[in-house]
């Protein structure tokens, strides 16, 4: 009785474990963007599939990282620009076409 007890505890460990990192990945894509532009305008926000769809090409592009933010591109012929920060500190931008292409990935120069 005590190790089906033991693994019914595991199991629910796990299963807590697992959604609170499903929930920390959603709540990290683009935490900071107030969708305002730098001449203080607005953008049109994203729909929730756009921004999967240019952070999936992206993360194809880059590897690994974490995504930091994820905007309309402001750079001519980028549809979709997504920040990410690689494990060794460094950030890239990579831009993204409205065929969720990837049109250029580039140091982040927005410090």
């Amino acid at each position: 009785m005590r190790k089906r007890t033991a693994w019914i505890i595991g199991a629910v460990v796990a299963a807590a474990a697992l959604g609170g990192a499903s929930v920390a990945a959603a709540s990290s894509i683009n935490p900071f963007n107030d969708d305002t532009t730098g001449n203080g305008g607005t953008q049109q926000p994203l729909s929730q599939i756009d921004r999967d769809k240019a952070v999936d090409a992206a993360m194809a592009k880059v590897g690994s990282g974490q995504v930091t933010e994820v905007e309309r591109g402001d750079d001519p012929g980028s549809s979709y620009e997504v920040e990410i920060r690689k494990s060794d500190g460094s950030e890239v931008e990579v831009n993204i076409g409205s065929d969720f292409q990837v049109l250029s990935q580039s140091p982040d120069d927005s410090d």
